[in-house]
């Protein structure tokens, strides 16, 4: 139990999460003196510390990557393993650049121009968008670049375990910079996601790593897993357009938007069903061009519902 579940916390709880909360500060204060050359070093030497910290994120990893790629030798799924662990940890520091409000989004992430028009098509329709995505590569950058550029972007966000990091953290990696957050534990949060796309803003919602969400289940880089049916119905109930958007590898990373066909389904389990694994399928091509880019150390392939999988959350078209 925790702040975000309304819960107050024990007097251990309270003195382990004030010393996380202090350890962010400084970290942050540290991190925004240095240079900015510095921070992908920095964050790949973090990602090889938590390498060999975390066993159990490790294991777990190199499980995941097995089931998929069982063709990897133990020596190839280590040396892939490792390189998951630097990636996210430069993606870490690369969000930690994003504090500061001088920070351009552009400086380390490109919108191609392709791209760009395939978001501006979607939206010239008049009924929003879903902008459905993953957790590959530097997606926080990723909204901020697309806000920065002018689009409306809206996000589903999970509340953090402790209030105090939302000014500290989120409000700055994304109210401040134009960004609107519906956090998933706010009352009335499916209506705001209906008013979102009503007044034609993008609706960015994630399909890899569900967490304690309405799910179904799908087949994700070839193995049973769980999504998130809200965009599925969302999509179907309110005729909204689809785009699937990533950050793709490159010299310099770029954000590969496109459109998702989603005309010949209808509203219902079916239409949902079909939509959904539509949208995992674009998914796990996505994490297979760059799989180093991907947190593994998810248990992304139990295929367990999650404890909410039965709701009927999303409301009327006219809400």
């Amino acid at each position: 139990m925790n702040a975000r579940d309304g819960a107050l916390w024990l007097p251990r709880q309270r003195w382990k999460n004030d010393a996380l909360y202090r350890a962010a500060q400084l970290a942050i204060a540290l991190g925004l003196r240095l240079p900015r050359s510095w921070l992908p070093g920095l964050g790949r030497l973090l990602g090889s510390l938590s390498y060999l910290a975390l066993a159990r994120a490790r294991a777990t990893a190199s499980e995941n990557l097995a089931l998929v790629h069982p063709a990897l030798s133990p020596a190839e799924r280590r040396a892939l393993t490792h390189r998951i662990f630097r990636h996210l940890g430069q993606s870490l520091t690369d969000a930690l650049a994003l504090l500061d409000a001088r920070e351009r989004a552009a400086r380390t992430l490109a919108l191609p121009p392709a791209s760009a028009t395939a978001l501006a098509d979607a939206l010239a329709q008049g009924r929003g968008v879903i902008f459905v995505t993953a957790h590959l590569g530097p997606w926080e950058r990723m909204a901020g670049l697309l806000a920065e550029r002018g689009f409306p972007i809206t996000t589903v966000a999970r509340e953090s375990y402790d209030r105090r990091f939302h000014p500290l953290v989120y409000d700055r990696l994304r109210t401040a910079r134009s960004i609107e957050v519906i956090y998933r534990a706010a009352p009335g949060m499916p209506v705001a996601l209906v008013r979102a796309l009503r007044r034609g803003r993008v609706l960015g919602m994630f399909l890899d790593l569900p967490g304690r969400v309405p799910t179904r289940r799908v087949v994700l880089l070839g193995h049973v897993s769980r999504a998130p049916v809200g965009p599925a119905r969302l999509a179907l109930r309110l005729r909204t357009p689809i785009v699937v958007g990533t950050p793709a590898p490159g010299k310099v990373p770029e954000i590969h938007i496109a459109p998702l066909f989603a005309d010949d389904l209808s509203p219902g389990e079916a239409g949902e069903a079909e939509l959904t694994q539509r949208m995992v399928d674009a998914l796990s091509q996505r994490i297979r061009a760059w799989p180093e880019a991907w947190p593994w150390m998810h248990p992304s392939f139990s295929g367990a519902p999650t404890a909410h999988a039965a709701l009927d959350w999303m409301p009327s078209p006219h809400a």
